[in-house]
């Protein structure tokens, strides 16, 4: 009876319905659109084991939709599940597409899986840094990684550093620790918003020992009128000790006394024992202070000098109208203990280019050369016969001058001259055949000279002339030349002016620059006599100043064109010792 109670009810229903109009009830409204919720459309972040309900999180168009059933798909299954019901589920840490479909219509969003957060809770250091730690200065300690973190599968177990006072310790980001500077520092390790501290003792590096030079270990004797220096003498270990500063005491300071600079300054004869001490370590040695007895000096040589080191050459440039020399340093004095000391003279007319002080410190006035004699004091002969003495030429150039390096010159004739070659009067070699005796056999290489046979002589013309190769076109509007030094009154032969000087840049066709170019006269007899009153007076090199052209060229090969009369002295042969070409304002 139940059955057929049912089955009349469907069909007055069937009924029912067929007696309306069916035809709006009967009509798909396909979906158009679907759109994201705003929650979504970026994208959701999960930790492993979190759920996310996504249902309904879409909006279809239009809203009167036939069929808005959604349905919910995930590109990686293993790392973002997501159910019929539209509930997501994060499985493990990754990266997955999750696809909204409703009526044919499809929307995405990314889901990213991290895992779930494990904070730390405690930072602890190790034995060696928990109760401090010491460096010594200039040291490093390295900390990374040294403090024990717990739990040990935090999440972000990532260590910074920092200290409480830089300029005693430093730490970088890899947690280098470095000692800068005595005293304390505290260093802190964070992790995760935890931290540990230590203190950082910073010590200085002690000296260990203090050792005298070999020339005090066994004592050492001075004069009465005589001066010790100490500073900086020993030697101290380890090299890298903090404090170096030296002290000094004298046991008897009614015998010497000692400045804190580490002057001895000896009062009456005796002994007393001298102490240096360097942080705590000391070092000490009798010191005998004899009477006043006269050491004189025995031999005076030049150091790099030539001529059994008793003459001796320099350059130097003349930068902005100043420039300094230290002769006494190429001295070598014997013997150590001599208190005669030594005399500087410089000769005749050469303090118009530099001045010498009691030191041996050359202030450089002007362009030129000079020469000095340095002398024992009780022995100023500068005769040939006094052996000691040094003989010291001083080049002063100009900063103005031209690189002369790969320069060469030709010439009319054979070049001649001592060691004479295209580059003899280009390469800085001179001074030494200035000085020698009658019998002393110079090298030709000590003194390189250009010479050139003079009008008239030897076959040459009545014209010669010498050409200056500069490699590559220059501009210039000067020259200067240095002579070469005359050891005989009636052989020497100078250039004292040009008739014609050229230039050109062919080495072919030539245009002229100056005419009858007259050269400065530098010829005087000097002091320095080596044969002790004999004929053989030494000249010894003069430079001329710059000698100014009309105005500035530009070219590459320059020739100097000389005459009969554009040359001094009786000599086969005129030499250039050096010649200079530069370019001033």
């Amino acid at each position: 009876m139940k059955k057929i109670s049912i089955f009349l009810f469907a069909a007055a229903a069937l009924l029912g319905a067929g007696c309306n109009d069916s035809s709006d009830t009967d009509k798909v409204i396909p979906v158009s659109a679907i759109a994201l919720d705003s929650s979504l459309s970026s994208g959701i972040t999960l930790v492993v084991g979190q759920t996310a309900d996504i249902a309904g999180k879409v909006t279809v168009r239009p809203e009167n939709a036939t069929d808005k059933t959604e349905t919910y798909e995930s590109s990686d299954p293993e790392t973002v599940s997501v159910d019929e019901a539209g509930v997501v589920k994060a499985v493990k840490p990754g990266l997955a597409m999750v696809t909204i479909s409703v009526g044919g219509k499809h929307s995405h969003f990314e889901v990213e899986v991290k895992e779930q957060r494990i904070s730390v809770e405690s930072v602890t250091l190790p034995a060696e840094l928990a109760d401090g730690a010491t460096l010594k200065l200039g040291a490093t300690l390295d900390i990374a990684g040294k403090a024990t973190i717990l739990p040990s599968n935090a999440t972000d177990k990532t260590e910074s550093y920092n200290s409480s006072n830089p300029m005693i310790a430093s730490v970088t980001e890899e947690g280098i620790v470095s000692a800068i500077a005595i005293g304390e520092a505290t260093i802190t390790i964070s992790v995760d918003g935890k931290s540990a501290q230590f203190t950082l003792t910073v010590e200085k590096i002690a000296v260990e020992s203090v050792t005298l030079p070999d020339e005090w270990k066994d004592g050492y004797t001075m004069p009465l009128s005589g001066t010790l220096e100490l500073a900086g003498k020993t030697a101290v270990l380890p090299e890298n000790a903090s404090n170096r500063a030296e002290s000094y005491d004298s046991s008897d300071k009614e015998v010497a006394t000692v400045s804190a600079e580490g002057v001895v300054t000896p009062l009456k004869a005796g002994k007393t024992t001298i102490s240096i001490t360097i942080d705590g370590v000391s070092a000490s040695f009798e010191l005998t202070v004899a009477a006043d007895v006269q050491v004189d000096i025995e031999t005076i040589t030049i150091t790099d000098g030539r001529w059994n080191n008793s003459l001796g050459t320099a350059s130097v440039e003349l930068k902005n109208g100043t420039a300094t020399y230290d002769l006494y340093s190429r001295l070598v004095i014997t013997p150590k203990n001599q208190n005669e000391g030594v005399a500087y003279q410089i000769v005749n007319k050469d303090g118009e280019f530099i001045d010498i002080d009691e030191n041996g410190l050359i202030t450089c006035k002007k362009v030129g050369t000079a020469t000095v004699v340095v002398t024992a004091k009780n022995h100023k002969s500068l005769a040939q016969g006094n052996t000691k003495k040094v003989i010291f030429t001083l080049n002063i150039t100009d900063s103005n001058d031209l690189d002369r390096t790969g320069w060469s010159m030709s010439a009319s004739g054979p070049i001649k001259g001592t060691g004479g070659n295209a580059t003899a009067a280009l390469d800085e070699v001179f001074g030494t055949s200035s000085f020698p005796t009658a019998s002393a056999s110079i090298p030709a290489s000590d003194a390189t000279i250009f010479g050139l046979d003079r009008p008239g002589k030897n076959g040459a013309g009545d014209t010669i002339w010498f050409v200056v190769d500069m490699q590559q076109q220059r501009s210039v509007n000067y020259f200067r030349i240095m002579h070469q030094g005359v050891r005989n009154a009636d052989r020497g032969c100078r250039w004292n002016g040009f008739t014609l000087i050229e230039g050109s840049n062919d080495n072919s066709e030539w245009t002229p620059i100056a005419e009858n170019v007259k050269l400065p006269d530098m010829s005087y007899k000097s002091q320095l006599d080596p044969n002790d009153g004999g004929t053989r007076n030494i000249d010894d090199y003069r430079t001329t100043s710059n000698v100014k052209f009309p105005s500035t060229v530009n070219y590459r090969y320059l020739r100097f064109v000389g005459k009969a009369t554009n040359f001094t002295g009786s000599n086969g042969t005129c030499q250039i010792a050096e010649l200079y070409l530069g370019l001033d304002e």
